[in-house]
């Protein structure tokens, strides 16, 4: 059996883009192949203070984003270290990616990990994942057919069809919602809408050809 950890389970790549733009007036929007992280080193009390954040230790499910994973978060980290060069930064908060995510995994005895996503596109990113995730397996979700830059449009993809179907979108479990609820709305167009009869199941699995 395959368990999932809940995501996000830490700030995925929006620290390393917060900081790329920051570093460089605003383009590039993030660490283009990682350069910046492969010319750097982890400065090891950033990593301590970054990992000191309360949200890695709530219990799952839960979930955050750039409202806290934002540029006034890395700088109040970096108070009193003086100025790092930016190289080190951003290769700390790579690592900071990879050891949060696999924290989340070994919490959860995870035995394989499918990564997709812009992060699959870092390779130091993707290096030290596998570095710290050793004798889990790691691999994308292109080798599975579904093009890591196209997860969020088969997600939302999916989310419509719930939606058509009359089928909740959220999960209690991976969420954290009261309930199940269909999520969003459908707005007939001029000549009307006939939507589909309510199924009476939830789909299990999606198959991609």
């Amino acid at each position: 059996m395959r368990r999932r950890c809940s995501p996000p389970c830490g700030p995925g790549c929006a620290l390393i883009d917060a900081a790329a733009r920051g570093f460089s007036g605003g383009a590039p929007a993030y660490d283009t192949d990682g350069a910046l992280a492969a010319r750097g080193r982890v400065h090891g009390p950033l990593l301590d203070r970054l990992l000191e954040e309360p949200y890695y230790a709530l219990p799952a499910p839960k979930t955050t984003g750039k409202e806290l994973f934002h540029l006034g978060h890395l700088r109040d980290a970096l108070a009193g270290f003086g100025t790092l060069p930016a190289e080190d930064v951003v290769a700390t908060l790579t690592m900071l990616t990879a050891r949060t995510v696999a924290d989340a995994v070994r919490s959860v005895g995870g035995t394989e990990v499918i990564a997709s996503g812009g992060g699959t596109r870092n390779p130091v990113l993707m290096s030290m994942l596998a570095d710290q995730l050793r004798g889990v397996a790691l691999r994308t979700s292109d080798g599975l057919g579904l093009p890591s830059d196209a997860k969020e449009a088969y997600a939302f993809a999916v989310l419509g069809f719930l939606t058509v179907h009359g089928l909740p979108g959220t999960e209690p479990a991976s969420t954290g919602a009261r309930h199940p609820s269909v999520l969003g709305s459908v707005t007939p167009g001029r000549d009307g809408l006939r939507l589909p009869r309510r199924a009476a199941r939830q789909p299990t699995r999606l198959l991609l050809e």
